[in-house]
């Protein structure tokens, strides 16, 4: 006997939740196992959403859909579906009740707006963003929030962060929380170690600080579309293929506010010291990120704020990663003249320690003036033999 999956289809329109119809898939999924797909009508859609529902599929219910933002990146394309909240490192939100968010991570991930649970979850034509290092959402002005560093939690002396946060603007669609003195942790999308197959196409997602994340054991496909962010704003252990992407360095010329693309972390071998690396990735092996053909260029100012007299020369680096280990591979990589740091690659997580899983095969530059420890590939294969294979990069793990 053949098992038959049947598939739900549900439609959500910008006066309804997602979050509705979330629940409509999680319980028929639980009750006949069955998938479903949900046609969002173009919007923008603030909520903070748990994709638990294996197989589920969203998709921009739009004939002509679109990704592109507008107004700094306060607005989106009218035929854009836009999921969004609000939640950053830093505050503590009267809308979270009794959750402490110090640590940044939450049980969210890094604040993710959204966070991905399940396998086989896919995306096409979305926008995901945190609004928090982007402009003042109509949501975070209804709410109320306290600094953390003063907030009534359950502190020892050791756990209270000494770092107080600046006051937030509360006037609606404020860009003034894009200036670097605002910047801290802030996911738009996020993906535990049980969110395997993910494939996302033609996609964004849109931050400044810590805008996709993944844990270990996550495998995501990122097919087209754009990321865009700064400070290591594509990080953690999961085994990621950006593939033919646009990537968008999210900087406005101020001082020392640079964009660190990568920082990976691979979570294997992390064991082992520096000095004792030998070249090779320990079993059992999880592949890190790979860059395939993608293009990286700066922020428009139809998406960012960007003073008329900014500099934003050699501002850009490849990766910083996470941990010394973290495999990171950028291959046929393309940009805009004048935005990328020579050295491309910066050991500022790592304390200094060389980090000799990273990778160039067929810069624009060919790679000149990069560390010693960056490996210049001279055929699309990795030392170990893998092949940079977009379509097989994710799919090595089950």
């Amino acid at each position: 006997m053949v098992a038959i999956i049947l598939a739900l289809a549900l439609h959500v329109t910008p006066d309804q939740k997602i979050g509705d119809a979330l629940r409509q898939a999680r319980e028929a999924y639980c009750r006949t196992g069955e998938t479903t797909t949900i046609r969002i009508e173009p919007g923008t859609y603030q909520e903070e959403l748990t994709i638990d529902v294996p197989g589920l599929r969203l998709i921009n219910a739009s004939k002509r859909p679109s990704i592109a933002l507008k107004n700094h990146g306060v607005d989106a394309d009218p035929e854009a579906v836009r999921i969004t909240w609000y939640y950053g490192h830093g505050y503590q939100y009267r809308s979270m009740g009794d959750t402490p968010n110090y640590g940044g991570r939450r049980t969210r991930r890094w604040n993710a707006s959204v966070l991905v649970t399940a396998p086989d979850f896919y995306a096409e034509n979305i926008i995901f963003e945190n609004s928090f290092n982007l402009y003042v959402s109509e949501k975070e002005a209804q709410d109320s929030l306290t600094d953390i560093s003063r907030a009534d939690l359950p502190w020892t002396e050791t756990e209270r962060p000494k770092k107080q946060m600046p006051e937030r603007p509360k006037t609606v669609g404020s860009t003034e929380v894009q200036e670097k003195r605002f910047r801290e942790r802030a996911a738009a999308i996020s993906f535990t170690e049980t969110a395997v197959r993910a494939h996302l196409r033609n996609c964004r997602a849109t931050g400044r600080q810590d805008v996709l994340y993944g844990d270990h054991g996550a495998s995501v496909w990122w097919e087209g579309g754009i990321l865009g962010g700064a400070v290591d704003f594509i990080f953690g252990g999961m085994t990621l293929c950006v593939d033919r992407a646009t990537i968008v360095a999210n900087i406005n010329g101020e001082k020392g506010d640079n964009c660190y693309i990568a920082a990976g972390r691979s979570d294997n071998g992390g064991h082992e010291s520096p000095d004792k690396y030998d070249g090779t990735i320990p079993a059992p092996a999880r592949r890190g990120m790979l860059f395939y053909k993608c293009h990286i260029r700066l922020a428009t100012e139809e998406e960012l704020a960007i003073p008329h007299s900014a500099s934003r020369t050699e501002q850009l680096w490849l990766a910083r990663p996470w941990r010394w280990w973290g495999e990171t591979v950028w291959a046929y990589t393309t940009w805009e003249d004048g935005i990328l740091n020579p050295k491309a690659w910066h050991t500022g997580l790592t304390k200094g320690a060389a980090c000799p899983n990273s990778y160039e095969y067929r810069s624009r530059d060919k790679s000149t003036g990069r560390p010693e420890w960056v490996t210049r590939l001279r055929k699309p294969r990795l030392p170990d033999g893998t092949r940079l294979n977009p379509k097989k990069w994710t799919k090595q793990y089950k």
